[in-house]
C-alpha cells in the first residue's frame, strides 16, 4: 500500500537542493542537473538493448507490466491529487512528441495519467535500473539516451518506428529535473528536432502546483495540475531549422502563458546575465 510518506522530502536535503537551484537560476544554468546521478544498481545500455520489442512473448510482458504501471500510476496520482486540464487538446492527436516541465521523479506518472499509460518516454541511460523497477520501465516505453553512436542509431530507429505506429513519445526539453520549480526553463532543441524530422506535432504539457497544507519540517507537499496545451504543428513555409526554432519558441510561450495565468504573476528570472536565457 503506497503511503504519502514516499512523496515527502528529507527537509535538510530539500533546502540544500533549493539553495543550489536558486543559485543555478541566478547563473543561468537552467539545463544543469542538480541531482547526483549514479550508475550504481543500473544495467549498461549497449547495442543489445531491445529498443523495439516484437513478438508474442514481449507483447505478453508488455501487457503484464502495463497493468502494474496503471495501478502504480493511479496510486501516485491519487496521493498527489492530480488534476488534469485541457483534455480536449488531445482530440485528433495520434503520433506526437510530448514536452513537459521536469519537476519531480513522479511527474512521468502524472503525464501517463493525463495522456495515456502506453506512451514512450526518453530518459538518460543511468535510469536503466536493474530489478523489477527497471524491467517495468523497459516494458512500458523506456527509450534510453546514450553517448555511443551505435546505440543512438538504434534509438533513432526506435523513435521513427514508434511514431509511425501512432505512439506519443515524451521528451523533457529542459533536460534536467528541478524539483518543485514553478517556472518554465529554456529548452534544448532535441524534442523539436524529432517533431520536425518525423512531421508530427508537439503536444506541450505544463505541470503547475497547488498547496496541499501538508507540511513536515518546513517542507510542504505540492499537489499537481497537468495542463494539456494546444498542439504545435510545423509550418510549411519554414525550413526544418526554422521550424525547430518556431516550435521551441511557441512551446515556451504557451508554457509561459500557463505559468502566468495559473500563478497570476509575470514570469521573471533572477538570472544576472540575460543572454543565458535562450528562448
Amino acid at each position: 500500500m503506497l503511503s504519502v510518506d514516499i512523496l515527502k522530502e528529507d527537509p535538510n536535503e530539500y533546502k540544500k537542493y533549493m539553495t543550489i537551484q536558486e543559485q543555478f537560476e541566478r547563473e543561468g544554468n537552467f539545463n544543469t542537473d542538480i541531482n547526483e546521478n549514479s550508475y550504481d544498481g543500473t544495467l549498461p545500455v549497449t547495442e543489445d538493448f531491445e529498443f523495439i520489442k516484437k513478438g508474442i512473448k514481449n507483447a505478453f510482458k508488455h501487457a503484464i507490466y502495463s497493468t502494474a504501471m496503471r495501478i502504480y500510476t493511479n496510486k501516485i496520482c491519487k496521493l498527489l491529487k492530480v488534476e488534469i486540464k485541457g483534455k480536449e487538446n488531445l482530440k485528433g492527436v495520434k503520433s506526437a512528441i510530448i514536452t513537459c516541465n521536469h519537476i519531480s521523479k513522479f511527474d512521468s506518472f502524472t503525464i501517463r495519467k493525463a495522456v495515456g499509460i502506453n506512451i514512450m518516454f526518453v530518459a538518460a541511460d543511468y535510469n536503466n535500473w536493474a530489478g523489477k523497477m527497471g524491467e517495468t520501465a523497459r516494458y512500458t516505453g523506456y527509450l534510453p539516451l546514450s553517448n555511443k553512436y551505435s546505440v543512438m542509431k538504434k534509438f533513432n530507429q526506435a523513435v521513427e518506428y514508434y511514431l509511425n505506429k501512432g505512439k506519443k513519445i515524451l521528451i523533457y526539453p529542459e533536460q534536467a529535473m528541478w524539483r518543485d520549480y514553478e517556472k518554465p526553463r529554456p529548452m534544448k532543441d532535441g524534442a523539436f528536432h524529432y517533431a520536425v524530422k518525423h512531421n508530427v506535432p508537439i503536444l506541450p504539457l505544463f505541470i503547475t502546483f497547488r498547496n496541499s497544507g501538508i507540511v513536515e519540517n518546513g517542507v510542504e507537499l505540492k499537489y499537481y495540475t497537468v495542463n494539456i496545451l494546444k498542439p504545435i504543428y510545423k509550418q510549411a513555409k519554414l525550413t526544418d531549422k526554422e521550424n525547430i526554432e518556431y516550435m521551441r519558441k511557441t512551446n515556451y510561450t504557451c508554457w509561459k502563458e500557463c505559468y502566468e495565468s495559473t500563478y497570476q504573476k509575470s514570469l521573471t528570472y533572477t538570472t544576472l546575465d540575460k543572454s543565458k536565457i535562450k528562448i
